[in-house]
């Protein structure tokens, strides 16, 4: 347990130090250097794990992912670009399905990405959890964006079943 712990902390401060080097040029050590003792000291209290996942499916994931990221850099490239904005923010309400907290944490920061949506909260709720999410446009389809956004998290999780529900 020891030696899994100390090896995924060393991966972490490797890929945190690569991001660094290439993010500042290779720059700005002298800031790095105490947030990664601090980001290593909450990794190590927080617990917090990533899930595991099925590999075959990184592919399809990645492809769906970089593709929302593009329609969502349109969306608002469009909304700001039009000469009347048509907006009908609201307050939405979205059944999540994924069964483990680490999943629907996943799914609560990936979901910003999608177009005319942004994460709130995670809300408990006794038979299902809920994400509280502000969407720009009521009318539009955010639904289906966010429903394909958890069903490409299910099969990408090991501890979630394609239709949703814990394995």
């Amino acid at each position: 347990m020891l030696f899994r712990r100390l090896a995924a902390m060393s991966v972490f401060s490797l890929l945190a130090a690569l991001c660094w080097a290439a993010l500042t040029e290779n720059q700005g050590w002298w800031f790095f250097l105490p947030l990664w003792g601090l980001l290593l000291i909450w990794q190590h209290f927080a617990n917090l794990t990533l899930p595991g996942l099925r590999l075959h499916a990184v592919p399809g994931f990645m492809l769906f992912f970089v593709r929302q990221i593009v329609l969502g850099a349109f969306d608002v490239g469009w909304r700001a670009l039009r000469p009347f904005p048509e907006f009908s923010p609201d307050w939405q309400r979205y059944p999540v399905s994924l069964s483990e907290p680490s999943s629907q944490r996943l799914l609560a920061s990936l979901v910003s990405v999608l177009p005319g949506t942004c994460s709130a909260q995670i809300e408990s709720q006794p038979t299902q959890n809920q994400l509280l999410l502000h969407v720009l446009d009521q009318h539009a389809d955010w639904r289906s964006g966010v429903a394909a956004l958890e069903l490409q998290l299910a099969r990408l999780l090991k501890s979630e079943s394609p239709a949703g529900s814990k394995v």
